[in-house]
Protein backbone atom coordinates (compact mmCIF):
# COMPACT_ATOMS: atom_id res chain seq x y z
CA UNK A 1 0.00 0.00 0.00
CA UNK A 2 1.65 3.26 -0.59
CA UNK A 3 3.17 4.57 2.41
CA UNK A 4 1.80 7.86 1.55
CA UNK A 5 -1.61 7.01 2.52
CA UNK A 6 -0.55 6.57 6.00
CA UNK A 7 0.73 10.27 6.09
CA UNK A 8 -2.48 11.63 4.94
CA UNK A 9 -4.42 9.35 7.83
CA UNK A 10 -1.77 11.49 10.43
CA UNK A 11 -2.21 14.52 8.81
CA UNK A 12 -5.97 14.66 9.13
CA UNK A 13 -5.54 13.74 12.55
CA UNK A 14 -3.12 16.62 13.55
CA UNK A 15 -5.69 19.03 11.63
CA UNK A 16 -8.25 17.68 13.91
CA UNK A 17 -6.08 18.28 17.08
CA UNK A 18 -4.75 21.38 16.26
CA UNK A 19 -8.90 22.81 15.13
CA UNK A 20 -9.49 21.45 18.72
CA UNK A 21 -6.36 23.53 20.33
CA UNK A 22 -7.63 26.34 18.27
CA UNK A 23 -10.68 26.35 19.72
CA UNK A 24 -8.90 25.66 23.48
CA UNK A 25 -6.93 28.91 22.60
CA UNK A 26 -10.04 31.37 21.80
CA UNK A 27 -10.82 32.12 25.57
CA UNK A 28 -6.77 33.75 25.47
CA UNK A 29 -6.94 35.32 22.00
CA UNK A 30 -9.75 37.75 21.33
CA UNK A 31 -9.54 37.93 17.46
CA UNK A 32 -13.26 39.14 16.02
CA UNK A 33 -12.45 37.23 13.21
CA UNK A 34 -12.34 33.81 14.69
CA UNK A 35 -15.81 32.37 14.56
CA UNK A 36 -16.17 29.87 17.52
CA UNK A 37 -19.00 28.06 15.73
CA UNK A 38 -17.53 27.70 12.33
CA UNK A 39 -14.26 26.24 14.30
CA UNK A 40 -16.30 23.81 16.07
CA UNK A 41 -17.97 22.37 12.80
CA UNK A 42 -14.90 21.90 10.79
CA UNK A 43 -13.64 20.52 13.74
CA UNK A 44 -16.16 17.79 14.61
CA UNK A 45 -16.34 17.20 10.29
CA UNK A 46 -12.98 16.73 10.56
CA UNK A 47 -13.04 13.97 12.97
CA UNK A 48 -15.24 11.67 11.92
CA UNK A 49 -15.38 12.00 8.14
CA UNK A 50 -11.93 12.87 7.53
CA UNK A 51 -9.64 11.13 10.46
CA UNK A 52 -11.73 8.16 11.46
CA UNK A 53 -13.37 7.43 7.84
CA UNK A 54 -9.73 7.36 6.46
CA UNK A 55 -7.93 6.19 9.48
CA UNK A 56 -10.37 3.36 9.05
CA UNK A 57 -10.20 2.70 5.60
CA UNK A 58 -6.27 2.57 4.94
CA UNK A 59 -6.34 0.01 7.05
CA UNK A 60 -8.92 -2.00 5.25
CA UNK A 61 -6.40 -1.23 2.30
CA UNK A 62 -3.25 -2.48 4.33
CA UNK A 63 -5.05 -5.65 4.62
CA UNK A 64 -6.56 -6.72 1.32
CA UNK A 65 -3.42 -5.06 -0.54
CA UNK A 66 -1.04 -7.75 -1.66
CA UNK A 67 -4.64 -9.60 -3.20
CA UNK A 68 -6.27 -6.61 -3.92
CA UNK A 69 -6.72 -6.42 -8.28
CA UNK A 70 -8.41 -3.05 -7.96
CA UNK A 71 -5.33 -0.99 -6.97
CA UNK A 72 -6.08 2.22 -8.89
CA UNK A 73 -9.63 2.00 -8.43
CA UNK A 74 -8.65 1.68 -4.37
CA UNK A 75 -6.24 5.25 -4.62
CA UNK A 76 -8.40 7.14 -6.50
CA UNK A 77 -10.93 6.49 -3.51
CA UNK A 78 -8.78 7.26 -0.79
CA UNK A 79 -7.59 10.33 -2.85
CA UNK A 80 -11.41 11.77 -2.76
CA UNK A 81 -12.09 10.39 0.84
CA UNK A 82 -9.17 12.77 1.12
CA UNK A 83 -9.91 15.85 -0.74
CA UNK A 84 -13.72 15.88 0.07
CA UNK A 85 -12.65 16.08 3.84
CA UNK A 86 -10.42 19.00 3.07
CA UNK A 87 -12.67 21.15 1.41
CA UNK A 88 -15.30 20.34 3.90
CA UNK A 89 -12.92 21.44 6.66
CA UNK A 90 -11.96 24.51 4.77
CA UNK A 91 -15.99 25.24 3.85
CA UNK A 92 -17.07 25.19 7.39
CA UNK A 93 -13.92 27.96 9.11
CA UNK A 94 -15.11 29.98 5.86
CA UNK A 95 -19.02 30.13 6.95
CA UNK A 96 -19.79 27.59 8.92
CA UNK A 97 -23.20 25.40 8.05
CA UNK A 98 -23.94 27.04 4.75
CA UNK A 99 -23.93 26.55 1.01
CA UNK A 100 -20.54 25.23 0.24
CA UNK A 101 -19.67 23.26 3.77
CA UNK A 102 -23.46 21.30 2.78
CA UNK A 103 -21.98 20.90 -0.94
CA UNK A 104 -19.24 19.40 0.24
CA UNK A 105 -20.72 17.28 2.98
CA UNK A 106 -23.46 16.18 0.19
CA UNK A 107 -20.27 15.34 -1.90
CA UNK A 108 -18.48 13.18 0.80
CA UNK A 109 -21.56 11.59 2.03
CA UNK A 110 -22.03 9.91 -1.71
CA UNK A 111 -18.29 9.41 -1.80
CA UNK A 112 -19.24 7.12 1.32
CA UNK A 113 -21.41 5.51 -0.56
CA UNK A 114 -18.88 4.61 -3.16
CA UNK A 115 -16.74 3.29 -0.21
CA UNK A 116 -19.18 1.01 1.26
CA UNK A 117 -19.43 -0.27 -2.28
CA UNK A 118 -15.76 -0.95 -2.57
CA UNK A 119 -15.81 -2.59 0.85
CA UNK A 120 -18.82 -4.89 -0.04
CA UNK A 121 -17.33 -5.97 -3.49
CA UNK A 122 -14.16 -6.33 -1.48
CA UNK A 123 -15.58 -8.16 1.29
CA UNK A 124 -17.01 -10.66 -1.33
CA UNK A 125 -14.01 -11.15 -3.31
CA UNK A 126 -11.28 -11.84 -0.44
CA UNK A 127 -11.39 -15.21 0.30
CA UNK A 128 -9.06 -14.87 3.36
CA UNK A 129 -11.50 -12.55 5.81
CA UNK A 130 -13.07 -14.82 8.24
CA UNK A 131 -17.18 -14.88 8.21
CA UNK A 132 -17.35 -13.22 11.84
CA UNK A 133 -14.89 -10.25 10.04
CA UNK A 134 -17.57 -10.19 7.00
CA UNK A 135 -20.45 -9.76 9.40
CA UNK A 136 -19.22 -6.66 11.75
CA UNK A 137 -17.95 -5.22 8.30
CA UNK A 138 -21.21 -5.95 6.41
CA UNK A 139 -23.33 -4.83 9.85
CA UNK A 140 -21.22 -1.60 9.87
CA UNK A 141 -21.67 -0.71 5.90
CA UNK A 142 -25.64 -1.06 6.79
CA UNK A 143 -25.20 1.37 9.78
CA UNK A 144 -23.33 3.62 7.76
CA UNK A 145 -25.80 4.10 4.76
CA UNK A 146 -28.57 4.96 7.80
CA UNK A 147 -26.06 7.54 9.06
CA UNK A 148 -26.22 9.65 5.82
CA UNK A 149 -30.60 9.80 6.92
CA UNK A 150 -28.92 12.77 9.00
CA UNK A 151 -27.18 14.78 7.57
CA UNK A 152 -29.83 15.21 4.69
CA UNK A 153 -32.49 15.64 7.21
CA UNK A 154 -30.07 18.44 8.82
CA UNK A 155 -30.32 20.11 5.23
CA UNK A 156 -33.60 19.81 4.65
CA UNK A 157 -34.67 21.55 7.90
CA UNK A 158 -32.40 24.36 7.83
CA UNK A 159 -33.80 24.50 4.11
CA UNK A 160 -37.32 25.10 5.49
CA UNK A 161 -36.56 27.37 8.69
CA UNK A 162 -36.92 24.52 11.68
CA UNK A 163 -33.10 24.77 12.41
CA UNK A 164 -34.15 25.64 16.07
CA UNK A 165 -36.73 22.90 16.54
CA UNK A 166 -35.55 20.11 18.10
CA UNK A 167 -35.66 17.98 15.25
CA UNK A 168 -32.91 19.66 13.92
CA UNK A 169 -30.74 18.57 16.85
CA UNK A 170 -32.43 14.91 16.85
CA UNK A 171 -31.30 14.50 13.30
CA UNK A 172 -27.13 15.51 14.46
CA UNK A 173 -27.43 13.10 17.22
CA UNK A 174 -29.24 10.39 14.90
CA UNK A 175 -25.89 10.89 12.32
CA UNK A 176 -23.59 10.58 15.27
CA UNK A 177 -25.20 7.43 16.81
CA UNK A 178 -24.72 5.09 13.57
CA UNK A 179 -21.70 6.89 13.00
CA UNK A 180 -19.92 6.07 15.97
CA UNK A 181 -21.95 3.85 17.66
CA UNK A 182 -22.82 1.59 14.42
CA UNK A 183 -20.29 2.21 11.46
CA UNK A 184 -17.38 2.83 13.28
CA UNK A 185 -17.51 0.27 16.10
CA UNK A 186 -18.87 -2.56 14.05
CA UNK A 187 -15.42 -1.90 11.04
CA UNK A 188 -13.34 -1.64 13.91
CA UNK A 189 -13.86 -5.11 15.57
CA UNK A 190 -14.13 -6.67 12.07
CA UNK A 191 -10.28 -5.06 10.85
CA UNK A 192 -9.55 -6.39 14.69
CA UNK A 193 -10.81 -10.14 13.74
CA UNK A 194 -9.26 -10.06 10.60
CA UNK A 195 -5.85 -8.65 11.58
CA UNK A 196 -5.89 -11.77 14.58
CA UNK A 197 -6.58 -13.96 11.66
CA UNK A 198 -3.62 -13.18 9.77
CA UNK A 199 -1.65 -14.07 12.91
CA UNK A 200 -3.41 -17.05 13.32
CA UNK A 201 -5.84 -16.35 16.58
CA UNK A 202 -9.16 -16.99 15.53
CA UNK A 203 -11.79 -15.71 18.53
CA UNK A 204 -15.14 -17.92 19.26
CA UNK A 205 -17.46 -17.56 16.53
CA UNK A 206 -19.86 -18.98 18.62
CA UNK A 207 -19.56 -15.58 21.07
CA UNK A 208 -18.62 -13.47 17.83
CA UNK A 209 -22.28 -14.21 15.97
CA UNK A 210 -23.96 -13.57 20.15
CA UNK A 211 -22.32 -10.15 20.30
CA UNK A 212 -22.57 -9.02 17.16
CA UNK A 213 -26.13 -10.15 16.62
CA UNK A 214 -27.38 -8.63 20.26
CA UNK A 215 -25.18 -5.32 19.54
CA UNK A 216 -26.75 -4.78 16.36
CA UNK A 217 -30.72 -5.71 16.85
CA UNK A 218 -29.71 -2.97 19.54
CA UNK A 219 -28.38 -0.26 17.59
CA UNK A 220 -31.48 0.56 16.18
CA UNK A 221 -33.69 1.24 19.77
CA UNK A 222 -30.81 2.63 21.50
CA UNK A 223 -30.81 5.51 19.57
CA UNK A 224 -33.75 6.23 21.82
CA UNK A 225 -31.78 6.82 24.57
CA UNK A 226 -29.83 9.71 22.79
CA UNK A 227 -33.20 11.48 22.94
CA UNK A 228 -34.38 11.59 26.03
CA UNK A 229 -34.47 14.86 26.76
CA UNK A 230 -37.38 15.20 24.44
CA UNK A 231 -40.52 13.65 25.69
CA UNK A 232 -40.88 10.65 23.75
CA UNK A 233 -43.22 8.92 25.43
CA UNK A 234 -43.51 5.69 28.67
CA UNK A 235 -43.17 3.43 25.48
CA UNK A 236 -40.22 5.19 23.66
CA UNK A 237 -38.65 5.07 27.11
CA UNK A 238 -38.71 0.76 27.84
CA UNK A 239 -37.19 0.93 24.20
CA UNK A 240 -34.34 2.88 24.42
CA UNK A 241 -33.79 0.87 27.99
CA UNK A 242 -33.59 -2.31 25.78
CA UNK A 243 -31.57 -0.85 23.61
CA UNK A 244 -28.93 0.45 25.71
CA UNK A 245 -29.13 -2.98 27.63
CA UNK A 246 -28.83 -5.04 24.61
CA UNK A 247 -25.64 -2.92 23.45
CA UNK A 248 -23.89 -3.41 27.12
CA UNK A 249 -24.47 -7.26 26.50
CA UNK A 250 -23.18 -7.61 22.98
CA UNK A 251 -19.97 -5.43 23.96
CA UNK A 252 -19.51 -7.47 27.38
CA UNK A 253 -19.26 -11.09 25.08
CA UNK A 254 -17.51 -9.58 22.54
CA UNK A 255 -14.92 -8.45 25.38
CA UNK A 256 -15.33 -12.10 26.26
CA UNK A 257 -14.40 -13.53 22.91
CA UNK A 258 -11.01 -11.34 23.21
CA UNK A 259 -10.03 -12.16 27.03
CA UNK A 260 -10.39 -16.43 25.74
CA UNK A 261 -7.49 -15.61 23.53
CA UNK A 262 -5.43 -13.14 25.60
CA UNK A 263 -2.68 -15.30 26.31
CA UNK A 264 -2.21 -15.61 22.14
CA UNK A 265 -2.22 -12.00 22.46
CA UNK A 266 0.37 -11.66 24.80
CA UNK A 267 2.80 -14.18 22.76
CA UNK A 268 1.98 -12.14 19.18
CA UNK A 269 2.18 -9.24 20.18
CA UNK A 270 4.47 -6.64 21.63
CA UNK A 271 4.33 -5.10 25.28
CA UNK A 272 2.71 -1.32 23.89
CA UNK A 273 0.42 -3.08 21.43
CA UNK A 274 -0.97 -5.02 24.07
CA UNK A 275 -1.37 -2.09 26.67
CA UNK A 276 -2.95 -0.29 23.51
CA UNK A 277 -5.55 -2.98 23.26
CA UNK A 278 -5.98 -3.17 26.87
CA UNK A 279 -6.81 0.96 26.76
CA UNK A 280 -9.08 0.29 24.13
CA UNK A 281 -11.31 -2.21 25.54
CA UNK A 282 -11.61 -0.68 28.49
CA UNK A 283 -12.56 2.28 27.19
CA UNK A 284 -14.62 0.31 25.34
CA UNK A 285 -16.67 -0.95 28.38
CA UNK A 286 -16.26 2.61 30.56
CA UNK A 287 -18.68 4.18 27.37
CA UNK A 288 -21.22 1.10 26.98
CA UNK A 289 -21.54 1.38 30.63
CA UNK A 290 -22.23 4.66 30.26
CA UNK A 291 -24.74 4.42 27.99
CA UNK A 292 -26.58 2.80 30.64
CA UNK A 293 -27.16 5.67 32.77
CA UNK A 294 -28.71 7.52 30.17
CA UNK A 295 -32.02 5.20 30.77
CA UNK A 296 -32.55 7.24 33.92
CA UNK A 297 -34.64 10.60 32.31
CA UNK A 298 -33.50 12.59 35.42
CA UNK A 299 -30.09 11.68 34.69
CA UNK A 300 -30.37 11.83 30.92
CA UNK A 301 -31.96 15.21 31.56
CA UNK A 302 -28.48 16.48 33.88
CA UNK A 303 -26.31 14.57 31.39
CA UNK A 304 -27.94 16.73 28.30
CA UNK A 305 -28.04 19.83 29.78
CA UNK A 306 -24.08 19.62 30.77
CA UNK A 307 -21.85 20.75 27.84
CA UNK A 308 -18.76 19.48 29.64
CA UNK A 309 -20.17 16.10 30.02
CA UNK A 310 -21.56 15.76 26.12
CA UNK A 311 -17.90 17.02 24.89
CA UNK A 312 -16.46 14.55 27.52
CA UNK A 313 -18.16 12.02 26.25
CA UNK A 314 -18.02 12.80 22.16
CA UNK A 315 -13.95 13.28 23.06
CA UNK A 316 -14.51 9.29 25.30
CA UNK A 317 -15.49 7.67 21.75
CA UNK A 318 -14.26 9.34 18.88
CA UNK A 319 -10.71 10.16 20.85
CA UNK A 320 -10.52 7.67 22.95
CA UNK A 321 -11.96 4.41 21.90
CA UNK A 322 -12.20 5.18 18.40
CA UNK A 323 -8.64 7.08 17.79
CA UNK A 324 -6.68 4.87 20.42
CA UNK A 325 -8.15 1.68 18.34
CA UNK A 326 -7.09 3.31 15.15
CA UNK A 327 -3.33 3.62 16.36
CA UNK A 328 -3.55 0.47 17.71
CA UNK A 329 -4.34 -1.62 14.63
CA UNK A 330 -1.46 0.57 12.35
CA UNK A 331 0.52 -0.97 15.35
CA UNK A 332 -0.71 -4.34 14.47
CA UNK A 333 -0.73 -4.23 11.12
CA UNK A 334 2.89 -2.12 11.01
CA UNK A 335 2.12 1.00 9.20
CA UNK A 336 3.64 2.84 12.44
CA UNK A 337 7.02 1.54 13.52
CA UNK A 338 6.70 1.20 17.68
CA UNK A 339 10.46 0.21 18.44
CA UNK A 340 11.14 3.94 17.22
CA UNK A 341 11.29 5.97 20.49
CA UNK A 342 9.39 8.93 18.87
CA UNK A 343 6.82 6.63 18.68
CA UNK A 344 6.74 5.74 22.41
CA UNK A 345 6.89 9.82 23.09
CA UNK A 346 4.13 10.62 20.56
CA UNK A 347 1.93 7.69 22.44
CA UNK A 348 2.56 8.17 26.19
CA UNK A 349 1.47 12.00 25.07
CA UNK A 350 -1.36 11.16 23.44
CA UNK A 351 -2.65 8.84 26.10
CA UNK A 352 -1.67 12.08 28.79
CA UNK A 353 -3.20 14.11 27.14
CA UNK A 354 -6.37 12.19 26.67
CA UNK A 355 -6.65 11.30 30.62
CA UNK A 356 -6.09 14.81 31.51
CA UNK A 357 -9.11 16.10 28.89
CA UNK A 358 -11.54 13.82 29.92
CA UNK A 359 -10.83 14.09 34.16
CA UNK A 360 -11.19 18.08 33.22
CA UNK A 361 -14.61 17.83 31.62
CA UNK A 362 -16.29 14.73 34.05
CA UNK A 363 -15.11 16.84 36.97
CA UNK A 364 -16.48 20.11 35.68
CA UNK A 365 -19.44 18.31 34.99
CA UNK A 366 -19.59 16.59 38.28
CA UNK A 367 -19.43 19.99 39.81
CA UNK A 368 -21.49 21.60 37.88
CA UNK A 369 -24.04 19.10 39.08
CA UNK A 370 -23.64 19.49 42.89
CA UNK A 371 -23.33 23.37 42.05
CA UNK A 372 -19.77 23.77 43.78
CA UNK A 373 -16.95 25.43 43.01
CA UNK A 374 -15.80 25.72 39.66
CA UNK A 375 -12.31 23.70 38.53
CA UNK A 376 -9.20 26.64 38.82
CA UNK A 377 -7.36 27.15 35.45
CA UNK A 378 -10.00 25.20 33.94
CA UNK A 379 -9.48 27.08 30.43
CA UNK A 380 -5.67 27.14 30.85
CA UNK A 381 -5.80 23.41 31.73
CA UNK A 382 -8.05 22.23 28.99
CA UNK A 383 -5.24 24.04 26.82
CA UNK A 384 -2.46 22.42 28.07
CA UNK A 385 -4.54 19.33 27.13
CA UNK A 386 -4.90 19.49 23.64
CA UNK A 387 -1.30 21.20 22.95
CA UNK A 388 -0.36 17.61 24.40
CA UNK A 389 -2.39 15.71 22.27
CA UNK A 390 -1.62 17.96 19.24
CA UNK A 391 2.33 17.14 20.00
CA UNK A 392 1.79 13.58 20.61
CA UNK A 393 0.56 13.06 17.24
CA UNK A 394 3.16 14.93 15.40
CA UNK A 395 5.28 12.62 17.52
CA UNK A 396 3.48 9.68 16.23
CA UNK A 397 3.66 11.17 12.87
CA UNK A 398 7.42 11.97 12.95
CA UNK A 399 8.04 7.71 13.78
CA UNK A 400 7.09 7.43 10.03
CA UNK A 401 10.00 9.12 9.08
CA UNK A 402 12.33 6.17 6.77
CA UNK A 403 9.69 3.74 7.78
CA UNK A 404 9.38 0.42 4.87
CA UNK A 405 6.40 0.47 3.41
CA UNK A 406 3.69 -1.37 4.83
CA UNK A 407 3.53 -4.25 1.59
CA UNK A 408 7.26 -5.20 2.46
CA UNK A 409 6.27 -5.14 6.69
CA UNK A 410 3.34 -6.89 6.27
CA UNK A 411 3.79 -9.73 4.50
CA UNK A 412 6.80 -10.75 6.43
CA UNK A 413 5.24 -11.76 8.73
Amino acid sequence: MPRRFIHIALFLFIVTALSGLWMRAIPFIHISSLNYEHILHAHSHIAILGWAFFGLFIIFLAIIWPNLQQKRHASMLAYSIFFTSVFMFIAFLYEGYATYSIIFSILHIFVEFWAAFFIYKQIKLQKSIPQISQLFMKGSLIALIISSIGPFLLGYLGATGLRESMFFDMSIYFFLHFQYNGWLFLFLIGLFIKVLHDKNIELSRTLGKYGFWIYFLSLFPWYVSSILWVDVGGFAKVIATAGSVGQWIGVVIILLSVKKVWQLLRDAFSKIILICIMGTFLLLFLKSTMELGLISAPLSNLVFETRSVIIGYLHLTLLGFVSLFILTQFQMTKLIDTKKSSFTTGISMFLVGFVLNELLLFMMGLLSWLDVFNIPFYHESLFIASMLLSIGIGFLWASLIKKQTYRKSYQQK
